[in-house]
């Protein structure tokens, strides 16, 4: 008897220390089916930096590259006529990444995103996340879906911000 309950202790234990681990990955988005419109922010006006603040900075530039496209193909291409001020649109990576906890996969992107106009005047200020859950059905391609889906939930947050905000009358 004793034996066995010690079997069952140890494999019993090893289930725990196993279920218990955590592990990381970050996966660069692919692009966003759904086609943004910022119709208040016209292109001409508005210069888009993308800065990565994260601690582990994998794939940094093609998150980067990534975010900043998804930006620059939503904005207004109609020109402002008359005085023109430049505003620049300031967007931090602050996570992004996908880990795993007790059989689900969880994906995580945080965005802070300022408008500044010329004269260094924060017009908005924003925070943008997205959150996303999947049972481990496919190991990393799992990772990398729910990772996918954190990011697409954040880009809609910053665009349902930033579609509030029109430049043209400014």
């Amino acid at each position: 008897m004793k034996k066995y309950f010690s079997r069952f202790s140890f494999l019993f234990i090893l289930i725990v220390v196993f279920a218990g681990c955590a592990q990381t990955k970050q996966y660069t988005p692919e692009p966003i089916g759904t086609q943004y419109s910022l119709s208040g922010m016209p292109s001409d006006v508005v210069r888009v930096q993308v800065n990565d603040l994260r601690a582990e900075k994998e794939n940094s530039e093609q998150l980067i590259q990534a975010i900043k496209g998804q930006i620059l193909s939503a904005l207004s291409s109609e020109k402002i006529v008359g005085s023109r001020s430049l505003y620049n649109l300031q967007i931090d990576i602050i996570e992004h990444r996908s880990f795993f906890t007790l059989g689900n996969w969880n994906g995580l992107t945080k965005l802070r995103i300022k408008l500044i106009d010329s004269q260094n005047n924060i017009i908005g200020n924003w925070n943008a996340e997205g959150n996303a859950h999947r049972s481990n059905m496919w190991g990393y391609a799992t990772a990398k879906a729910v990772s996918q889906d954190a990011y697409n939930i954040a880009v809609a947050d910053m665009m349902s911000n930033l579609s509030a905000v029109s430049l043209k009358n400014q």
